[in-house]
């Protein structure tokens, strides 16, 4: 590990860990850590637009010196479904190319909004993307991370299900795929990922009873937590575009991708894994921060410049 890795790492665990166990106010925690990170701040040479559905589904398109790309990226943010949309997202998202437009979808939060609201609410921007505003769907790519990753492949489901046009690309940056943590990663690495794990615990089988049932999980609420919608690993793949996938291999949720990716590949999904050793949850959102993170970021670029 880089020392800048290092420092980030230390940095995470003590100021943006949301362990419920160490923390037993963490969703509280991450809606006040979100607080200040909701800003109007956009990239330079950007435009914000906020939009609405006519179902009330909330949006932004970010579009660079005002004008409409050809390609665009739909993003679903992540924060355990609890913490709203970052203005650190949008320089996410417009920095993988000078070539896009960025869309956000600026979804509805638990715990006062459970499953199903955020995938009828994605559902519902998709729609006003491609039946209102004509955008084709093969001049969409779609991400996000964690919460946000669960959002994509539950949405892309939904889509594929329905008999829809798919988006022409994915990705998922340390997704959460399994409500019912089955994943031995869950175990190995619970003492090592700085975001959600316990520094220099065990996970004992009272931890994991107290884990999945605490209110890091609320966006569940009374849903069937095998139901692919809530927990796409247990979904089938099957006419999925390519999908690249991100994740530290300190992570609690490394099985959640690797498990997912197998399936994929199983059914023929052309799929793209890029990890980096001893890196937390959701590292590559610290971009060029640290050569880890800029690592990872500079081949998501790559995977996103090969669909436009």
């Amino acid at each position: 590990m880089s020392v800048r890795g290092k420092l980030f790492t230390v940095f995470t665990r003590k100021t943006q860990n949301i362990n419920p166990i160490a923390y037993p106010d963490a969703i509280a925690k991450m809606k006040k850590m979100s607080e200040g990170y909701i800003n109007e701040k956009v990239p330079k040479g950007c435009k914000l637009g906020k939009f609405s559905t006519a179902n009330g589904s909330r949006y932004e398109i970010v579009t660079r010196n005002g004008c409409e790309g050809k390609k665009y990226i739909l993003y679903f943010h992540g924060g355990a479904y609890v913490t709203g949309l970052l203005s650190m997202y949008r320089r996410f998202v417009m920095g993988l190319s000078e070539n896009i437009t960025g869309v956000l979808s600026d979804y509805s939060l638990a715990p006062e909004s459970k499953y199903p609201t955020q995938l009828d609410e994605a559902y519902d921007v998709w729609n006003d993307l491609t039946q209102n505003r004509k955008i084709n769907p093969d001049d969409i790519i779609i991400g996000g991370d964690s919460s946000g990753g669960n959002l994509t492949l539950a949405f892309m489901l939904r889509l594929r299900d329905d008999g829809r046009k798919m988006p022409c690309g994915c990705f998922l940056l340390s997704p959460w795929t399994d409500m019912l943590m089955t994943g031995k990663s869950y175990d190995t690495h619970y003492c090592d990922d700085a975001q959600i794990g316990e520094y220099k615990a065990v996970l004992t089988e009272e931890k994991r009873r107290k884990l999945i049932n605490s209110d890091l999980f609320c966006f569940v609420g009374d849903g069937d937590r095998k139901n692919p919608y809530i927990s796409p690993l247990y979904g089938e793949f099957i006419g999925f575009p390519p999908v690249f996938f991100c994740v530290g291999e300190n992570e609690m949720l490394l099985d959640d991708t690797l498990a997912v990716k197998a399936k994929m590949d199983r059914s023929g999904i052309h799929t793209v894994l890029e990890k980096q050793p001893k890196m937390f949850h959701t590292y590559i959102l610290c971009m060029n921060s640290m050569p880890e993170s800029k690592r990872s970021y500079n081949e998501l670029k790559k995977f996103v410049k090969e669909l436009i």
